[in-house]
């Protein structure tokens, strides 16, 4: 069945609500931890996701005792949420260096650099010793200095060496290419040759006479696909929690895996043109986007609801276009007729990071609000 309206009326939803299956999420979290202990790696999973101590205490009942953040305000939530060993995996903003020092006085500390400029405003500004990771880039084109650029590393690593604040702690990287791979077998290719650019630069640190110290790796379509992690110390991945059609659509996860919804109303019906208008735009859903298999533009996908949560993608029914409030599904055949003007409909966002930061709580099908904090909060909550 595709409408929801009786359940998710039951819990009280009129308007776009962010929905967490709890059981599903615990489930990924025990999955994954339990991956980490049998590969013999740390477990620091990235809390930009759910951004929640509540959530955050599921983590602990699965032995997780050390985690990542995107922000100084992030770190700064979960340090008040009892977290003591939490690394910044976000290039240092020297402007906040009051604050990082504050947390480096509260918790352990780790910071993520790519220049020796970041070195330099620590020794100024910090009076707290931090651990620091040197970020490498193996390929995402993001943040981080080339794999190749060996002689650059080496540099920076000296230079942290050196440093009266901080610590080398080793090479971090996200291959946030993974998410560019289709299927698992090109995933795991992109697994396999990031972690060995890793180990050789970590070669070419000790045979120059640097100790190269750990190597932390941490996106989830590598860590969700992979079984083994040779060479690296830690992973950190964080979508995992609770997945969303990119990552199904990527075969990291099942559409039973996914642990988010957004319900939202429909406000609009227009069978001529197989399409329905949502309660649900940009502001709820996000708007990143994806491809489709048909060469489609989408935000998000319809599911079915059947047992007290949400099922299966309905087939060829996509959400196409978001405005601020305004969401565009679009079937691929006709709409179907049950559907009605008032009706409840869950969406499982393309990207659940970007969708969950949009609200306050969650709201879990057995009626239980989760509040969250949110990335644009100033000193969280």
């Amino acid at each position: 069945m595709l409408a929801a309206t009786r359940p998710l009326q039951a819990l009280g939803v009129v308007r776009p609500t962010l929905l967490l299956d709890a059981a599903r999420a615990r489930r990924n979290i025990e999955r994954m931890a339990a991956k980490a202990a049998r590969a013999g790696v740390r477990f620091r999973p990235h809390f930009k996701t759910h951004q929640s101590a509540g959530i955050g205490a599921w983590f602990r009942d699965a032995g997780v005792r050390c985690i990542t953040v995107s922000s100084v305000d992030m770190a700064e939530y979960f340090a008040g949420h009892g977290w003591r060993d939490i690394t910044i995996a976000f290039p240092v903003n020297p402007l906040q260096m009051d604050r990082i020092d504050a947390l480096a006085r509260e918790v352990d500390l780790h910071l993520v650099a790519d220049a020796a400029a970041v070195v330099d405003a620590l020794d100024r500004g910090l009076g707290q010793p931090v651990h620091l990771w040197i970020k490498v880039d193996t390929g995402a084109r993001r943040a981080g200095i080339a794999w190749t650029e060996t002689a650059r590393i080496l540099e920076l690593a000296r230079r942290i060496g050196a440093s009266r604040r901080a610590g080398f702690a080793g090479l971090l990287t996200h291959a946030g290419h993974s998410y560019d791979a289709r299927g698992r077998a090109a995933i795991l290719a992109v697994h396999a040759e990031s972690l060995a650019r890793l180990v050789q630069i970590r070669g070419e640190l000790k045979a120059a006479g640097v100790e190269p110290g750990a190597i932390s790796i941490g996106d989830t379509p590598c860590c969700s696909v992979a079984d083994s992690f040779p060479g690296a110390d830690e992973i950190r991945p964080g979508n995992f929690v609770f997945y969303d059609w990119m990552q199904a659509s990527l075969g990291t996860c099942t559409p039973a895996d996914v642990a988010l919804a957004v319900a939202c109303p429909v406000v609009g019906v227009y069978p001529e043109r197989r399409q329905i208008i949502l309660y649900g735009g940009a502001v709820h859903l996000s708007k990143d986007w994806m491809h489709d298999g048909t060469g489609r533009r989408i935000h998000g996908r319809l599911a079915t609801w059947a047992d007290g949560t949400w099922g299966e993608p309905v087939p060829g029914a996509a959400v196409v276009s978001v405005s601020q409030e305004h969401g565009v599904v679009e079937f691929d055949a006709e709409v179907d007729p049950e559907i009605r003007i008032g009706d409840l409909v869950t969406v499982l966002p393309v990207h659940s990071c970007l969708a969950s930061d949009l609200y306050e709580e969650y709201w879990t099908l057995q009626g239980e609000r989760i509040p969250r904090t949110q990335s644009n909060r100033s000193g969280g909550v």
